[in-house]
């Protein structure tokens, strides 16, 4: 009886190293990762905070293994089940999510469409975001392989920007060579969804055939909503990511793609 003891309290002291140093690796990641963006774009990105949240709670979570290792013991079952179908379950949706929108982002546009629709991003003063121009230069390339497309440059104007992100992707194109006359401007859109809509007022949605240009993460998501809005004949054309926002960009693409689930948009 007492050898049967002493094997299952080893065995829940490996059980709680595990978690301890699982959880210990996550928050200072998490941490690492907030300071770093922090450091780059100062306190003005409001969804870099999920990573400091996210290390507070697994240092949390840390403290709590932790007291129960002290008295050599487990979680009560009413407490550990719970958590565990909770944690899996958000696990499992999550590389379901995130396996959609990769897959979304492979997919190879359609040559010789009709329309190509640029999605606007952050304009800095009058100068492209880096993620906004990503976006361009990969329209630029459609849009030379294929000159008899005409584009659409979609997006409105914030109030910390100098001119509308439409605006901005017209300068951007036109210094690239594209003739101007083939760029249409839609500058009232102040998310995917309006893009989407007011971009549709220089196309027919159910004839014309469209490629869709914007940042790997967001194509799934946007051809989705193309989609459903209405386009018949949609492709995608992905646009690279800034490397060092992959981590919040397709952590915060997954809420979007499950908020536009709830709400029907998908």
């Amino acid at each position: 009886m007492k050898n049967t003891e002493k094997k299952q309290n080893y065995k829940m002291g490996k059980i709680h190293r595990f978690w301890i140093l699982v959880l210990s690796i996550m928050g200072v990641l998490s941490l690492g990762y907030f300071l770093f963006i922090f450091s780059r774009l100062g306190p003005a990105s409001t969804f870099n905070y999920v990573w400091l949240f996210l290390a507070i709670a697994c240092g949390i979570l840390d403290g709590l293994v932790l007291f129960f290792a002290k008295r050599r013991k487990a979680l009560p079952k009413w407490v550990a089940i719970p958590i565990q179908v909770f944690v899996g379950g958000c696990f499992l949706l999550f590389i379901i999510v995130e396996a959609m929108i990769i897959h979304g982002s492979l997919a190879a546009p359609q040559e010789g469409a009709d329309y190509l629709i640029i999605l606007g991003a952050k304009v800095n003063g009058t100068r492209p975001s880096l993620i906004l121009r990503y976006r361009i230069e990969a329209g630029i390339e459609y849009l030379k392989r294929n000159p008899d497309t005409m584009v659409i440059a979609s997006g409105g104007q914030g109030a910390d920007e100098g001119i509308s992100e439409a605006q901005c992707i017209y300068n951007e194109l036109v210094e690239a060579g594209i003739e101007p006359e083939r760029i249409r401007l839609e500058e009232n859109s102040t998310s995917t969804k309006e893009n989407l809509e007011y971009s549709s007022g220089f196309l027919q949605k159910e004839t014309d055939s469209v490629v869709l240009t914007t940042t790997d993460f967001h194509l799934f998501r946007a051809t989705q909503l193309a989609r459903k809005s209405g386009y018949q004949n949609i492709t995608g054309n992905s646009a690279k990511s800034v490397w060092w926002l992959i981590p919040t960009n397709y952590t915060r693409e997954f809420l979007a793609v499950i908020k536009e689930f709830i709400l029907g948009n998908l």
